[in-house]
């Protein structure tokens, strides 16, 4: 044993001398409830035992100290060095669960277990009545059962037990995991689970009179049904459990319903946070919109790089309600929900929000406000929004607007049953190879279908045009039956769009406007892809900034092509008139724009500024984007060596993100060199930072591989935020507004990871580990 013992100096109102000894007894009291019994033998074997020299301390106006010999006449005595003072170790290692020590009689008993024992004078018919306690006697038989499992002499009557209650729990748990998969299914399916009637047995029990016609008649809802639907498939273990559980233990109602979705939520919700914070770098989505029940929602979504898969994730968090709409409100809603998530807020690296104010502001906005919390958080003004933008103010101009005007109304006015029939015939006749059917409308939201609508009008409108003469001449059309609920009003509408179509000036703009969605239509797309980087789409905004200005610089030869395709259609349409617009200098918003001929004013008037508006907004809301990817150009070697330039825009990424690198400036600058020789040596040439990424060995290149995953992780768009939006419409709708939070985030989880397994084993795992069920479901082995 230890007999080498370290002197220190205890200072307190009676100056003291005492020794602290390694494995001492009474450091381990009070501490041994969550040890194992293999930890609590490990110790015991190492426990300090002083040596027949040992000169014990004395004490008392006596003088009486500590014998020796009591060690080997009480073999569970142990003896404290650190505080004078005697103890049971048995009672202290292996104590009883419903150990009682109480005060009067007992009190020298329990100073042996919580307190050290001193009285020397009757030191051993204390400790003789200690040794006759039910207490003591329980510890030594724990401790032999403990010793003899060791040995593998006997086997333990608790491992006994265990395989009975062991059996039980796998009896119960058969009986649950049918209704926890059966609501995984409504879930992933974003089914409702409630009917009108949602409570009770009696419909799903088997041994009921089926005659009662209004059991039937009651719309239990999706969730009893597909009970229903097990039982009728053969599932005995459910059948069982519900044809002989009490009513307070079916597991079916409201409330468990809600703890599984809750479980359900949590287990998805601790995968996506362990990935994110295992890549070490992420970048904050965020947009708010209002459900239908009048609340304010959060959709909160996180893009990193994940390394496992190669590739960048958009994944959705949770939706969480706010009250304070306002920047500071948003941000501490924000940064308060990723911390409760799990989430390091320190890796944030970029923030993606719409144009709002109180998202985008530069004084008190929520960018502003994380800004002065996380200065790396860099805030991009989402892409797609930006893209919108542009097209929406290029649209400003008198003509266009007009035009997308006359075309929505066109699509409402085909919105009902009979009047589309007419469309459709006239699609069917003129057009047979075509797979439309039917006009698009201009979403508000869905920007890319603003690009399809006109392309679509455009590709249609002949039928569109001998649809409307249909509605409008129904008199004179020969099929005075077949089209007899044509009112004079549908014919009234109808004639008006018809002479609003029949303009040289709504021609015109029409291909105008074709001409450009038709080279922005791909850009609308590529913005809006998760799997993509900010240098690739600003690449491809770029190459759409290029096309649009060598059609400004070549305007009037494109124009006159564009022209003589209106030319044709007109004459296709019956539009005869060619004439100059007539001018009035009064009107000072009219396009009276000087012109020779009628080409050379639609030019001037329409397709010049059009092009003028739409690359001057490109370039101040879209391109501008470049300024924050000055630096990372240099991440992709495009030459053998790099330039001077490209050296000193690498330092400059190394100061901004010294906190991310745990490097020198020289490593990593002989690092970057390297980089630039593999990449020539290995002819990889990577196209975008993706790729480089990918390609990035992570040991031999760590400072390149964090800076290209910081570049990747930027944030694009915050499209993920508003798909999200599509399944809160879908999951919260007018027959569900009252549905809580914590059900709905569980619900939206569900349906939207699909991709991220939960078994119901690991989700029946999670619903008994903080509570206590009225069925053993608890596998303690």
């Amino acid at each position: 044993m230890m007999e080498n013992v370290e002197e220190v100096k205890i200072h307190s109102s009676k100056t003291l001398l005492s020794k602290c000894v390694r494995n001492d007894v009474s450091c381990y009291v009070g501490k041994t409830v969550s040890m194992s019994n293999d930890e609590k033998l490990d110790i015991l074997d190492h426990l300090w035992i002083p040596n027949v020299s040992y000169n014990f301390p004395k004490s008392g106006k006596r003088n009486l100290k500590f014998q020796h010999s009591w060690l080997y006449e009480f073999k569970w005595l142990a003896y404290s060095d650190i505080e004078d003072g005697a103890y049971c170790k048995i009672c202290i290692f292996f104590p009883s669960p419903n150990i009682c020590v109480g005060k009067g009689s007992h009190e020298a008993t329990g100073r042996l277990v919580l307190d050290k024992y001193d009285h020397w004078k009757n030191a051993k018919e204390d400790f003789k009545k200690h040794e006759k306690t039910d207490y003591h006697k329980f510890n030594q038989l724990q401790e032999k059962n403990v010793l003899s499992i060791k040995e593998k002499k006997t086997i333990s009557i608790d491992l006994q037990l265990n395989e009975a209650k062991k059996k039980e729990v796998l009896e119960n748990r058969k009986k649950i995991l049918p209704i926890i998969k059966t609501v995984l299914l409504c879930g992933r399916q974003g089914l409702a689970l409630r009917g009108h009637f949602d409570h009770g047995l009696k419909s799903l029990q088997t041994k009921v009179d089926n005659s009662n016609k209004d059991d039937k008649t009651l719309n239990e809802g999706n969730f009893r049904a597909l009970l229903k639907f097990r039982i009728d498939a053969g599932d005995c273990d459910l059948e069982n459990h519900l044809n002989t559980a009490s009513k307070n233990a079916t597991y079916i109602s409201p409330r468990v319903q809600n703890e599984i979705i809750s479980s359900c939520n949590n287990i998805i919700l601790k995968k996506l946070v362990d990935q994110i914070n295992n890549a070490e770098c992420f970048a904050l989505l965020a947009d708010e919109t209002m459900d239908v029940s009048t609340k304010e929602q959060l959709s909160i979504c996180i893009r990193y790089f994940d390394d496992g898969e190669k590739k960048i994730r958009e994944d959705f968090l949770q939706f969480v309600q706010v009250n304070d709409v306002s920047g500071k409100g948003l941000a501490d809603t924000i940064l308060e929900s990723i911390s409760s998530f799990g989430i390091n807020p320190k890796f944030m690296i970029g923030q993606g929000y719409d144009g709002a104010a109180a998202m985008s502001g530069q004084f008190k906005g929520v960018q502003t406000r994380i800004r002065e919390i996380y200065p790396l958080a860099y805030y991009i003004h989402c892409s797609a929004h930006c893209l919108n933008l542009v097209i929406s103010d290029s649209c400003n101009i008198p003509e266009i607007r007009n035009t997308i005007g006359t075309m929505q109304s066109i699509c409402n006015f085909f919105g009902y049953p009979k009047r589309l029939e007419v469309l459709q015939r006239c699609i069917k006749d003129l057009f047979p190879s075509s797979k439309a059917s039917r006009l698009k409308q201009m979403c508000p939201t869905r920007w890319v279908q603003r690009h399809d609508a006109v392309i679509l009008y455009e590709e249609m409108q002949l039928a569109v045009v001998s649809a409307l003469e249909i509605l409008s001449n129904n008199s004179s059309t020969g099929f005075i039956e077949e089209y007899s609920w044509i009112s004079s009003n549908i014919s009234s509408q109808a004639d008006q769009l018809l002479c609003a179509i029949e303009k040289l000036q709504f021609q015109v703009s029409l291909y105008v406007l074709t001409k450009v969605l038709s080279i922005s239509v791909g850009l609308s797309r590529s913005l809006q892809l998760e799997n993509s980087d900010l240098k690739t789409a600003l690449d491809a905004a770029s190459c759409v900034e290029n096309l649009i200005e060598q059609l400004r610089i070549n305007s009037e030869n494109e124009f006159m092509k564009l022209f003589e395709t209106v030319k044709k259609t007109c004459e296709q349409i019956g539009i005869s008139d060619f004439s100059l617009p007539r001018k009035i200098n009064r009107q000072k918003t009219r396009n009276n724009v000087p012109a020779e001929n009628v080409e050379q004013h639609f030019l001037r008037s329409i397709f010049i500024p059009f092009l003028d508006t739409f690359l001057l907004q490109l370039r101040e809301r879209l391109t501008s984007h470049n300024t924050i990817l000055k630096n990372f150009s240099c991440l992709i070697p495009k030459t053998k060596n790099p330039s001077k330039e490209q050296e000193k825009s690498f330092i400059d990424l190394h100061e901004t993100y010294s906190s991310f690198i745990n490097k020198s400036k020289l490593m990593t600058a002989e690092e970057f060199k390297l980089w630039y020789t593999f990449v020539e040596q290995n002819e990889m040439n990577p196209k975008s930072p993706i790729d480089a990424l990918i390609t990035c060995d992570k040991i031999l290149f760590p400072t390149i591989y964090l800076l290209l995953k910081i570049l990747v992780t930027l944030p694009i768009t915050t499209s993920s935020a508003e798909r999200s939006f599509s399944t809160l419409r879908r999951l919260k709708t007018y027959l569900r507004n009252t549905i809580s939070e914590s059900r709905l985030n569980g619900l939206a989880l569900l349906n939207i990871h699909t991709d991220i397994s939960v078994l119901p084993e690991e989700v029946l795992n999670h619903l008994v580990k903080y509570s206590n069920r009225r069925l053993n479901l608890r596998l303690n082995l």
